[in-house]
């Protein structure tokens, strides 16, 4: 093989290995499309309640667009402080919301978790909305992700193998 074309292959497995490499994924992440590695905003805090409002704080982690630390007015519930998060991202898991909750007793502190189906709202019974300070939100991920991630790997390894064999083969003939 001629080194002109040995060197047209080697730019060209090159770039297909940045392409759905570490610089495909910077593009991926910025089209919205999240990967393996969840891409979150930095830490944040947000206040949305009225002046003079009595308050409380509450955690939204996970596959939300806005997750961090909301200070909403007592009388919010889940579903309005997952629109103030800007609502579940494009693969989130909305059959199973965990909402977690610490409650101080004479004993110490105990750990509830609770889960909420918010794929069909209306069956939702309302008292599984209610916050109280404290609580803590988290949006899983669909097992989608996790085949579409896997999936977007062989695809790689794919690309990469039948590069690497087309050089071999070329550079043999």
């Amino acid at each position: 093989m001629n080194p002109s074309r040995l060197r047209t292959c080697l730019c060209t497995l090159l770039c297909l290995t940045w392409c759905f490499g570490a610089g495909g994924q910077a593009q991926i992440r910025e089209s919205g499309i999240s990967l393996s590695q969840p891409v979150y905003a930095t830490p944040a805090n947000y206040s949305i309640a009225k002046p003079g409002e009595l308050t409380m704080q509450v955690n939204v982690w996970g596959q939300v667009i806005h997750p961090g630390r909301y200070e909403v007015s007592i009388q919010t519930d889940l579903v309005q402080l997952l629109s103030y998060a800007g609502g579940p991202g494009p693969d989130a898991k909305m059959a199973s919301v965990k909402i977690t909750r610490f409650i101080r007793t004479d004993n110490g502190v105990s750990k509830s978790e609770n889960f909420v189906n918010l794929e069909n709202l209306y069956r939702v019974n309302d008292s599984q909305l209610i916050l109280q300070p404290g609580d803590t939100i988290f949006i899983d991920e669909t097992s989608w992700t996790t085949l579409r991630d896997i999936l977007t790997v062989v695809g790689s390894v794919v690309v990469v193998a039948a590069t690497v064999s087309t050089v071999v083969y070329n550079s043999h003939h």
